[in-house]
């Protein structure tokens, strides 16, 4: 058992504030935690499609919450639908994190987010881009192949709010791994 303070992450960030939008679509998902779980993701499949213009892409990046991208329905990648994950946990009762990584054998590729649910007094690590859920996020491919660079309440909290603060972010971190 952890000594970390579980409750911190059923509280909403600034991205993924928990509008009366939220609280309504995560009222349909019922069940024990991992059924939540897998109809999240599943929802958010339904729900959403990938953003194909680049330029769009480019413009809107890490720069919306959740219940806009629920309006829009458009999504970026990783960034969006792990905010929009982690949203819909917490306002379903599951302590949700926001992960962001770097890819490890090439960082200059880019990176990738994730969530981790706190499930049966565990973690777990959740990629809705894949549709894997791992049970020991320290096993997951996720973690093998990249370095982590933050958890928050959600990329705004992790300091990515655009598409340059990914780069700094990205780029800094890129530095660091020559160095070593």
């Amino acid at each position: 058992m952890t000594s970390e303070n579980i409750k911190v992450w059923l509280k909403e960030g600034r991205q993924s504030k928990i509008t009366s939008r939220i609280k309504k679509i995560s009222s349909r998902f019922k069940g024990e935690d991992v059924e939540k779980i897998f109809k999240i993701c599943k929802w958010i499949e339904k729900n959403t499609f990938e953003e194909k213009d680049r330029n769009k892409i480019l413009k809107i990046f890490a720069r919306r919450s959740a219940d806009q991208i629920i309006k829009e329905r458009n999504e970026t990648g990783c960034h969006d639908t792990t905010v929009l994950l982690v949203t819909l946990l917490r306002a379903s009762g599951i302590p949700a994190k926001y992960v962001l990584g770097i890819d490890r054998k090439n960082p200059r590729k880019g990176g990738h987010c994730v969530a981790e649910a706190y499930i049966e007094k565990n973690w777990a690590c959740i990629d809705p881009t894949f549709s894997q859920i791992s049970l020991i996020p320290n096993r997951s491919s996720f973690y093998r192949e990249n370095y982590i660079i933050k958890k928050g309440k959600d990329s705004w909290d992790c300091g990515v709010k655009t598409v340059n603060d990914w780069e700094i972010i990205s780029k800094s971190l890129v530095r660091k791994i020559k160095k070593i």
